[in-house]
C-alpha cells in the first residue's frame, strides 16, 4: 500500500527562486490498483511521480511504501528500496541504445543487492511476458518505439516489483502502439500489481480503475 500524509515539496527552498510544486498532498493508493495520475504540463504529476519513486525527497510530511517510512532516506538506500519494490517505465524508455534488448533487462538483476540465480533466464522471462523473447539479441537501436517500450516494461518488472510506475508511457507512440502498450499494464494490473501511470492523455487514464488529477500542486477532489 502506498500512503502519502501532507506531502510538500520545495524545489530551491529558502532562496529566491523557490518554488513549491506539491501542497499538502495526501494520498492512498491500495494494493492491485490501476490508477492514472492527470493534469497539465507543470501540474506536479512529474514531481509526485518522482517521490513515489523515492527519486526526489519532500520537505514536509511523510511517505509509506508498505509500510515503511520514506523519510529522510539515504540515496543508497533509495536506490535499494527502488530496484526491490519499484519498476519505473518512462516516455522515452531510458534504455541503453547499444545494447541488446536482453542486456538491457538484465541491468536492475545486475544492481539488486539480492543475487538471482539463473540471472539470465529471468530476463528472457521478462521478455518472454510482453511479447519480446524472440527480440532479446537484437540491439535496441534497431528496435520500433513500441518495441521499445516493451523491453522497458520487461526491465521494470525483472526484479518482480510489487509497484510499477509509468511516465508518461505511451506520449512516444502511435494510438494503435500505445493501445498494445496500455494492454500490456492492464495485464500486469490482473497479475496483482499495483500500476500508477501519469498520463495527460484522458483516453489513457479512463483505461484505469481511478483517476486522480492533480493541479497547480494541489490534488482535486
Amino acid at each position: 500500500m502506498i500512503i502519502l500524509k501532507n506531502i510538500k515539496k520545495v524545489y530551491n527552498p529558502k532562496k529566491a527562486n523557490a518554488f513549491e510544486a506539491l501542497h499538502d498532498v495526501s494520498l492512498t493508493i491500495e494494493d492491485g490498483e490501476l490508477v492514472a495520475v492527470i493534469g497539465t504540463s507543470g501540474a506536479g504529476k512529474s514531481t509526485l511521480l518522482h517521490i513515489l519513486a523515492c527519486i526526489d525527497s519532500y520537505e514536509k510530511g511523510e511517505y509509506k511504501i508498505d509500510g515503511f517510512s520514506t523519510i529522510n532516506l539515504s540515496e543508497r538506500r533509495s536506490a535499494q528500496l527502488r530496484n526491490e519494490k519499484i519498476g519505473m517505465v518512462m516516455q522515452d524508455f531510458a534504455l541503453v541504445e547499444d545494447f541488446s534488448a536482453l542486456e538491457n533487462v538484465l541491468l536492475p538483476l545486475e544492481f539488486a543487492k539480492r543475487k538471482k540465480p539463473n540471472r539470465k533466464l529471468v530476463a528472457m522471462n521478462a521478455l518472454k511476458s510482453v511479447g519480446m523473447e524472440e527480440y532479446a539479441k537484437k540491439p535496441v537501436n534497431k528496435l520500433s518505439g513500441g518495441q521499445k517500450q516493451r523491453v522497458a516494461i520487461a526491465r521494470a518488472i525483472v526484479n518482480e516489483p510489487s509497484i510499477i510506475l509509468a511516465d508518461e508511457p505511451t506520449g512516444a507512440l502511435d494510438s494503435k502502439t500505445a493501445a498494445e502498450i496500455m494492454g500490456v499494464f492492464r495485464e500486469l494490473h490482473t497479475q496483482g500489481k499495483t500500476v500508477i501511470i501519469v498520463t495527460h492523455d484522458m483516453s489513457i487514464a479512463q483505461q484505469c480503475g481511478r483517476i486522480i488529477e492533480i493541479s497547480d500542486g494541489n490534488l482535486i477532489p
